[in-house]
This record gives structure tokens, sequence and C-alpha cells, in this order.
């Protein structure tokens, strides 16, 4: 009888730390989707900042095509 004891005891203490194990997993795995959540957000407001940049950097080059093309147009003799 003591052996089942002991052998359940053993067993009890296994299931213990298989759950502590799995509890572990699952804590770093909701951290790891955090992690990852983050860095996703970080790269939409990222893009848009570059998205932002792109469209007020072309407006200036419009702008400038624009203004040489009227020097261009003003210079040329008819």
């Amino acid at each position: 009888m003591d052996a089942l004891k002991d052998a359940l005891f053993r067993l009890g203490a296994a299931v213990e730390r298989l759950e502590n194990a799995v509890e572990a997993r699952e804590g770093r795995g909701a951290r790891r989707e955090a992690e990852l959540g983050e860095a996703l957000r970080a790269a939409r407001d990222e893009k848009e900042r570059a998205q932002a940049n792109a469209e007020a950097v072309s407006r200036r080059l419009e702008a400038a095509i624009g203004r040489l093309e009227a020097v261009l147009e003003s210079e040329t003799p008819s």
C-alpha cells in the first residue's frame, strides 16, 4: 500500500509540474502576442508617417517642377 501511495504522490507531483509548465508557457505566449501586437502598431504608425512624408515630398517636387517649367517657358524666345 505504501508503494501505491508513493506512486500516487509522485504522479500528483508530476501533474503539478506539468500544470505549472503549461501555465508558464501560456504566460510567455501571451507576452509574445502582446509584443507582436505592439510591433505591428509601431510598424503601422511608421508606415503612415512614411506615406505622409512621401506625399509632402511629392507635392514639393511637383511645385519645383512647375516653377522650373515656368522659368524655362519664360526664357524661351518666341
